[in-house]
């Protein structure tokens, strides 16, 4: 009983004790079927009415101002996840706060759902969007500064617009409390 108690008594003991818990916790927590809302995918309809005009053609010089909600930002996500079954990705959900959007969804790697959550800032640079990630959780964990970086490094590297030319030319991109507004002309 003695040496029960001079066990017990072990801060390193404690440590591994509550260190085991917390991972047993995360792995129930990612192998549990959670409540996910359901999102129509649907392409907002200015954007699908500016697609339109890009495909058409003739259009070059019309204006356009777009005016996109939470609601109408996770139907687009969706929208483009159902026509990639390649990405990963389900389930979005969309906060616009004004500077900044926070996202969250669900990933599957090695078979297992990943809550995903994260922060970005959208600029403006040479009349083409920037997508800045401030912030990256997983499975309710905020992703190392490190980590983070590199994947902004990888998304930079994918979504590099420097030497392309957009078929449009955003001349305003401003996050509202729940919506953002894009205003622009066709090329």
């Amino acid at each position: 009983m003695q040496r029960l108690s001079h066990l017990l008594n072990k801060p390193n003991l404690w440590i591994v004790i509550l260190l085991l818990a917390a991972n047993g916790a995360a792995w129930i927590f990612a192998l549990t079927p959670q409540m996910t809302r359901v999102v129509e995918p649907r392409l907002e309809p200015d954007l699908a009415d500016l697609r339109q005009k890009l495909i058409e053609g003739g259009h070059s010089g019309e204006r356009f101002t777009i005016v996109i909600t939470n609601q109408e930002a996770e139907e687009t996500i969706a929208w483009y996840l159902q026509g990639h079954p390649n990405v990963p990705f389900a389930n979005p959900r969309v906060q616009i706060h004004p500077g900044y959007v926070e996202a969250w969804g669900e990933a599957r790697l090695a078979g297992l759902r990943i809550d995903l959550h994260g922060r970005a800032r959208v600029e403006l640079r040479d009349e083409k969007p920037v997508v800045i990630v401030e912030e990256l959780g997983l499975a309710g964990l905020v992703v190392p500064d490190a980590v983070r970086q590199r994947i902004q490094q990888e998304l930079d590297a994918q979504f590099d617009l420097s030497d392309q030319q957009l078929p449009v030319i955003l001349s305003r991109f401003e996050l509202q409390e729940g919506q953002a507004v894009i205003e622009g002309t066709i090329r």
